[in-house]
């Protein structure tokens, strides 16, 4: 394009914070129906949490078709499909009996198969379509995820009860389905799908290869596979969404429990979710910088921390208190993946199929955190043990972020490379 005109990296930036946010409407707003659905069918917290699980089990096989297809037949298809499946399973939540059916719309329609595309192709392509600015355009990505819960959780929770709840998510789903399928018609994989080349290319020398501090060169995904970063970031990203599951999943009730009514409780969520817009920012900023192991370190310490205020907290200040300080730590763990991994294997690896395997981590990690959190209520009959557990938890993968590689910074000096540790 000339250069007087938008370079359209920037409406693949737009198009792909709409889909962020709009495609978990449902995901990001889960810990509003526990209550909801308690008592609308009398159904027990660690019953109704397995769906979240679910929703991530079944996504695990899903995520790595999705990171595999999208390297090789592109990813504009994949999220109409994922668009069509979330819009059809948000209307069918609305018309359940019983607890297998609220598995299957949620674990597996909505959850499962049509967050996959969206979660595992979004951040790599906006990798690719932005050399110069990179961190900052991913900020502004994960940024809009926090917008997801910030707004639907309020929304659902007010529409359930006033509206009910077949009513409630009948209305979503068609206003979801919309938006979501007319913003996959804009998404391209890479900048060569519109003959362009990556936002700043034009101005950047050409793609150094990955710094040899990492001791990984860019490869095949089977050689990639072979080294011990690509394991260690499967098991932060593990460990880390376990610790925030139980948190994102149960943090409503927790509040319900302690006699926080119904729509103050669904605030605390949502105060998380708007708080960590400026981590998620800030933390992808500083990803491109400093690296994995700082930033991923910084991410676990602050996200585990904060967890013991929950352990103290009986009032509605003090979980909007919490919110915030969780809030601003906890969305730093999971923003790093897509541009560390273009650090340590270089732009022509398979980085979707190599995030798709990092989400693997992720996935059971929401699938367990989620569950955990309501099975140790129903065994123990309070929060106390949930609350322990995400810290204990979370605090495991700080001696995996150690072993990461340090961060090197490339400085190109003529026609060479220099190595600025």
């Amino acid at each position: 394009m000339k250069k007087n005109r938008l370079h359209y990296a920037w409406v693949i930036l737009l198009a792909s914070c709409v889909l962020n946010v709009v495609s978990r409407a449902d995901s990001a707003s889960f810990g509003v129906f526990i209550d909801p659905l308690v008592q609308l069918f009398g159904w027990k917290r660690g019953d109704i949490s397995f769906a979240y699980s679910l929703a991530y089990l079944a996504g695990l096989p899903a995520m790595a078709i999705m990171g595999w297809l999208g390297d090789r037949y592109g990813a504009r298809k994949l999220m109409i499909g994922s668009s069509i499946l979330i819009a059809t399973g948000t209307v069918l939540l609305g018309t359940i009996k019983e607890l297998w059916h609220f598995y299957v719309y949620y674990g597996l329609f909505v959850g499962s198969l049509g967050n996959a595309a969206f979660m595992v192709l979004l951040p790599v392509i906006v990798t690719r379509w932005f050399n110069r600015h990179m961190g900052v355009a991913l900020g502004i990505y994960w940024a809009a995820m926090g917008l997801g819960p910030m707004i639907f959780a309020p929304l659902f929770r007010w529409l359930i009860e006033t509206h009910g709840w077949e009513w409630s998510f009948t209305v979503i789903g068609i206003v979801v389905g919309g938006i979501l399928i007319t913003f996959s018609s804009l998404i391209r994989g890479s900048p060569g799908d519109k003959g362009l080349s990556a936002y700043g290319a034009e101005d950047s020398p050409k793609e150094l290869p990955a710094p040899a501090a990492s001791g990984i060169a860019p490869a095949g995904l089977r050689e990639v596979l072979t080294s011990r970063p690509v394991w260690f970031l499967m098991g932060i990203h593990h460990v880390g969404c376990v610790g925030h599951a139980i948190i994102l999943a149960h943090v409503v009730s927790m509040a319900t429990f302690q006699g926080v009514s119904g729509v103050e409780a669904a605030g605390v969520l949502s105060m998380i979710a708007g708080v960590s817009i400026f981590s998620r920012f800030a933390f992808s900023v500083f990803a491109e910088r400093l690296g994995g192991r700082t930033i991923l370190t910084m991410a676990l310490i602050g996200q585990s921390t904060s967890v013991f205020i929950l352990l103290f907290a009986s009032e509605a200040w003090e979980f909007y208190l919490f919110a915030v300080i969780f809030g601003l730590c906890y969305g730093g763990e999971m923003v790093g993946f897509p541009i560390i991994n273009r650090q340590l294997f270089g732009a022509k690896a398979p980085l979707s199929s190599i995030y798709s395997f990092e989400v693997l981590g992720a996935g059971t990690g929401m699938a367990l955190g989620g569950w955990l959190g309501g099975g140790l209520f129903d065994l123990t009959g309070a929060y106390t043990w949930s609350i322990l557990a995400s810290i204990i938890i979370g605090y495991l993968g700080l001696p995996l972020a150690l072993r990461l590689p340090r961060h090197r910074n490339l400085v190109v000096s003529g026609s060479k490379a220099v190595d600025k540790a």
